[in-house]
């Protein structure tokens, strides 16, 4: 069965609004340029990374284009998007990046999680990103083991009793 420490994992952090957080570094055309931001893990968001106009600006991202993209009130709106790499701890996965006006944060959503084959996981200690192939392993290890456990104490008993 695996253990905590064969199963890879990134850890974060919850803030005091109760966010999933995670240190990521953004950048461009060159890794050079990458700055370290504390992101916002939001699991509503179907996206790679949203963040910041301003913050995105001196990364040296690549612009692609436009999207339209439905807010959580029913309202679409136009943004721009730009390809770029995000780094967590090493590892560096790319995608396109949405460039939003008003945020003030950077968000990681979806897209990136299935994007770097990672499975979130969030307690009130904190949150983790955990490598899911070795996750699903891990689990799938477990639930062999626990059957294994029960399976004695699930067989009809002895005559007699």
């Amino acid at each position: 069965m695996a253990t905590p420490a064969t199963v890879p994992v990134q850890t974060g952090y919850i803030d005091s609004a109760g966010h999933p957080r995670i240190k990521i570094g953004v950048y461009g055309l060159s890794e050079a340029l990458k700055q370290e931001f504390e992101a916002i893990i939001d699991t509503g968001f179907t996206g790679f990374l949203m963040m910041p106009f301003m913050q995105a600006l001196p990364l040296g991202l690549t612009l692609y284009g436009t999207g339209d993209f439905t807010l959580a009130d029913g309202s679409t709106s136009p943004r721009l998007l730009a390809l770029g790499w995000v780094d967590v701890e090493g590892e560096k996965t790319g995608g396109v990046i949405v460039l939003e006006g008003n945020a003030s944060y950077p968000l990681l959503g979806m897209d990136f999680l299935r994007k770097c084959k990672k499975a979130l996981l969030v307690a009130r200690a904190g949150a983790i990103l955990v490598d899911e192939d070795r996750f699903v392993a891990a689990i799938k290890a477990a639930a062999e083991a626990a059957e294994a456990t029960l399976t004695p104490q699930l067989q009809d008993p002895p005559a007699g009793t």
